[in-house]
Formats: C-alpha cells, sequence, structure tokens
C-alpha cells in the first residue's frame, strides 16, 4: 500500500487556507463598505435621523459585528501569514520599509482594535428599543453614534486599502514556505518515496 508522502497534505491544507483567506479579504471588504453605505444611508443627511438608524439598525447591531470580527480575525491572520514571521529580521525589516504585506497586516490589525473599541457603543445600539431609558437618555444619540460612525468609516477605509494591498500579490505567503522547509513527519520535503513496507 502506497502512502503519500505528508508534505502533500500541509501543501493541500495550506492553499485551502489561502484561499479561505483571500476570500475573506475580498468579502471584509465588501461588507465594511456595504456596512458604512447602510449606516450612512439610515443616518441621514448630515447625521439628522439618528433615531432612526437606531430603530432600523438595531437588529442588525450583533450579526453585524459578530460577521465584522470574524472576517477581521480571518483576514489579520491571513495577512500576517504574508510577513515572514519566523524570520524576526526580516519580519521586521518588512514594517520599516513599508512592504505591502506588512502594510496590510497591520491595517488589519489597527481595524480589529477599533472594531473591539466600539463594541459598548454596538451593545447600547442592539439594546436601544428594550433600554432606551437607561442607556439611551434623550438627546445623547450625537454624542454616543458620531464617534461610532467615525470609527466605522475608518474601518471601511483601513480593510478596503489592505485588500487592494494584499489582492496585488496574492501568492505570497511565507507561513507555506516555511513549512515546506521543515521536515514534516520524518519526511523532508524532497523525498517523494513512498514507503513500502518489505
Amino acid at each position: 500500500v502506497e502512502r503519500a508522502p505528508a508534505w502533500r497534505g500541509v501543501t493541500l491544507s495550506c492553499g485551502v487556507c489561502r484561499v479561505i483567506g483571500l476570500f475573506s479579504h475580498g468579502f471584509l471588504a465588501g461588507y465594511a463598505v456595504w456596512n458604512i453605505i447602510v449606516v450612512y444611508v439610515l443616518a441621514g443627511e448630515q447625521l439628522t435621523t439618528l433615531a432612526n438608524l437606531l430603530q432600523q439598525y438595531h437588529p442588525l447591531a450583533y450579526p453585524a459585528q459578530s460577521l465584522l470580527y470574524l472576517l477581521l480575525a480571518i483576514s489579520t491572520v491571513s495577512a500576517f501569514d504574508r510577513v515572514n514571521l519566523a524570520k524576526a529580521s526580516m519580519a521586521l525589516r518588512g514594517f520599516l520599509t513599508l512592504d505591502p504585506a506588512a502594510l496590510a497586516s497591520f491595517f488589519y490589525f489597527i481595524a480589529l482594535v477599533l472594531s473591539l473599541s466600539q463594541q459598548m457603543t454596538s451593545d447600547r445600539i442592539n439594546l436601544y428599543p428594550t433600554a432606551n431609558r437607561t442607556l439611551w437618555p434623550p438627546g445623547s444619540e450625537q454624542q454616543i453614534l458620531r464617534p461610532w460612525i467615525v470609527v466605522n468609516l475608518v474601518v471601511a477605509l483601513l480593510v478596503g486599502v489592505a485588500w487592494a494591498v494584499v489582492s496585488t500579490r496574492p501568492d505570497m505567503d511565507y507561513t507555506e514556505e516555511f513549512l515546506m522547509t521543515m521536515e514534516v513527519d520524518g519526511h523532508p520535503r524532497g523525498d517523494d518515496s513512498p514507503d513500502v513496507p518489505a
């Protein structure tokens, strides 16, 4: 019975992960733009109808934030796979020389931190109809929602730029290259001879 070398499974799984990561980058960029358009349309011109935004957007607040976090986490990990973190000096050089992969990973990480910083506001939006008096004192909509809208706009811009940077070199992946230079289960990458029991 022939057994395929173990590194072929690693190559296949790295390829699948890269495809999932690339899909997540594009989907996240489109989703972030869609989300900010919905927010601005519901908020009205010059953010004059914030009560309408709260009434219409509150059922979407948790699902929207959950999907955003999931896509941001996948995209951040995928972007950091493009930075050669196994060699710290090369990774640092990439960040200092503004390598596109390093920039994209930095943008995704900042977008993730900014999104997490607005979780309390998303909770308030989700609870708008049930806890209106306690969480939403009269006239507090401008003060609470304006920073949330600005942060969502910045996140959309960051992930859009990061996606554009990643899509210029979609096949770059140092993690796969690093794994392929190691021995996997005692099989060097170049060993194509199958194990045949005697």
